[in-house]
């Protein structure tokens, strides 16, 4: 038997760090649980003075792992996170003593950057994708790890079929008692069918045959969530509904259990969803229905690598008001070909299509490693743990206050493009690697990186 403390990095106070209920830690707690490792999850929303007083630090642990959700929080206007990172793990290793426990880290944010965190961090090992069998592997011999320098890939959890989850409850209600907080729950792990220019999903999930959670297993985790208090959860796989019968069976449990008061929401695409589904949905006391088409231009949805168009668009926005849903639609401007004709027809989409509060608007598209961006601009995936931003006109900012109907532009919105003008001109400019292949279309040279604390 090993004991193992997790420490969830993504609840640690950082300036633009929004904490979210650590799901990840959570599943590899009850999966050392299961297997009869003594655990801890130290996490600073449930108990913020454990950030300052390591005192749990100096318990006979046989390791103390990491969990690394985000490295930034992916916005021109914010610095990044691993600085904090490395300033925290050096104070659990000055508190540890001269013989530390092994340090491993893993999570969605440590998956992406794993050989340069691993460098930069001083970890003994780490763990890239799924992290269940990998954590039980490094259970089972923790010094053999110790010094390593070695990644290991997560795999397939039998568990994640057959064992049920629960939560503490002074966990579920540390998160709960968060402004607009939402508590996580996984109905599958299956690599993401989208083709997002952008998007690292497919990379963090890994190889993963689509292993469906049981409906029994997820009608307990619903009501253990519920009876702690939560009434918002979030359906954390990259997009509900992309197992559309599956999906079908997990909203008729919502609707069944009739439980007052929960709402719930997730990532969706604009198909599969048809009317039967969008019925289903209508009757589960859904708070939204959330697209990312990230852009309502044809030609620049393609860019972006979408296996769907406005037409699509259409007709999902059309089931979801025959059917009273309420809708949100993110869209990113910046990408790969981003013009001033493309921000107008996404525009004119918009102002034709949607109603107030439906369309989230951002700009800048963060490069991430293992994506078909970063193969674009011929990064090295560890060179892209600075902040980095795909090239963009700076007249963009202007095109879309000039070209979205002022219903769509609240003054919150105007300030948070506002700060994203000013940060883009203050970020350092570096350009291309000499012979980069397959640069994406722009007329801009040079990738903007944050270096350091922002100053906006």
């Amino acid at each position: 038997m090993a004991r193992i403390a997790l420490v969830n990095l993504a609840s640690m106070p950082m300036p633009g760090n929004e904490p979210i209920f650590p799901i990840g830690s959570r599943c590899l707690q009850a999966a050392l649980e299961q297997a009869g490792h003594e655990t801890l999850l130290v996490d600073f929303v449930e108990n913020p003075k454990d950030f300052e007083d390591l005192s749990w630090v100096s318990r006979e642990w046989d390791v103390i792992g990491f969990s690394i959700r985000n490295i930034d929080p992916i916005d021109l206007a914010r610095e990044g996170f691993v600085r904090y990172y490395q300033q925290f793990i050096e104070r659990i290793r000055t508190a540890a003593g001269p013989q530390p426990p092994v340090m491993v880290a893993g999570g969605p944010g440590y998956s992406l950057f794993g050989s340069a965190l691993l460098k930069r961090l001083q970890l003994d090992a780490g763990v890239v994708g799924p992290g269940e069998s990998a954590i039980l592997e490094i259970a089972a011999d923790p010094e053999k790890y110790r010094g390593s320098g070695e990644n290991l890939k997560g795999g397939r959890y039998e568990g994640f079929l057959t064992e049920r989850l629960s939560h503490p409850t002074s966990l579920l209600q540390a998160y709960a008692s968060l402004p607009a907080a939402m508590i996580g729950i996984e109905t599958k792990r299956k690599t993401c069918y989208q083709e997002c220019v952008y998007c690292p999903y497919a990379h963090i999930s890994g190889d993963n045959l689509g292993d469906l959670k049981p409906i029994s297993l997820i009608e307990h985790e619903i009501r253990g969530i519920y009876e702690a208090g939560v009434r918002r959860i979030f359906f954390t796989d990259a997009i509900f509904n992309s197992e559309i019968r599956f999906a079908k069976q997990v909203v008729s449990l919502l609707a069944d259990l009739k439980l007052p008061g929960l709402t719930w929401t997730g990532y969706f695409a604009p198909r599969p969803f048809d009317d039967e589904f969008a019925e289903l949905v209508s009757r589960s006391n859904v708070e939204s229905v959330l697209i990312s088409p990230d852009s309502l231009d044809v030609a620049m949805m393609g860019r972006l690598g979408k296996r769907f168009d406005t037409r699509h668009v259409t007709r999902f926005i059309e089931r979801c008001r025959a059917h009273e849903l309420k809708t949100r639609v993110n869209l990113v401007f910046g990408g790969p070909g981003e013009t001033e004709e493309t921000v107008r027809a996404s525009a004119e989409y918009v102002n034709e299509h949607l109603r107030t509060g439906e369309p989230v608007l951002n700009i800048g598209f963060r490069v991430l490693p293992a994506t078909a961006l970063a193969r674009q601009v011929g990064i090295p995936d560890d060179d892209l743990v600075e902040p980095t931003f795909y090239p963009l006109n700076p007249e963009l900012f202007g095109w879309v206050i000039k070209y979205f109907d002022g219903q769509f532009l609240p003054n919150e919105r105007l300030l948070h493009i506002m700060i994203g003008n000013i940060a883009s001109k203050k970020m350092t400019k570096v350009p291309y690697p000499e012979g980069s292949a397959g640069i994406a279309p722009t007329g801009f040279p040079y990738l903007a990186l944050t270096r350091g604390p922002s100053d906006v």
